[in-house]
């Protein structure tokens, strides 16, 4: 049972601390461009593009900002 707490509380703190940077830092580097907005060939590393993940902005939403902003919209809509 005690232990059943303490899995519950970090586990609650995990999600809060990760709700919080969502909400600090809602865009990450773009896990394809490494945030340089173009791709590098591998074959020829002087070759690039822009990159067709991150549009070439070098950025994207992050995953929880990404839900949160989903959630808020459908709050709307259903009020």
């Amino acid at each position: 049972m005690r232990l059943a707490l303490v899995v519950t509380g970090v586990l609650l703190a995990v999600i809060v601390a990760y709700a919080g940077s969502c909400i600090v830092r809602p865009f990450r580097d773009c896990w394809c461009c490494k945030g340089r907005a173009h791709h590098r060939s591998k074959r020829n590393p002087a070759l690039s593009r822009p990159c067709r993940w991150c549009r070439s902005s070098g950025k994207r939403l992050r995953l929880g900002r990404r839900a949160w902003n989903r959630a808020r919209r459908t709050a709307r809509a259903a009020a």
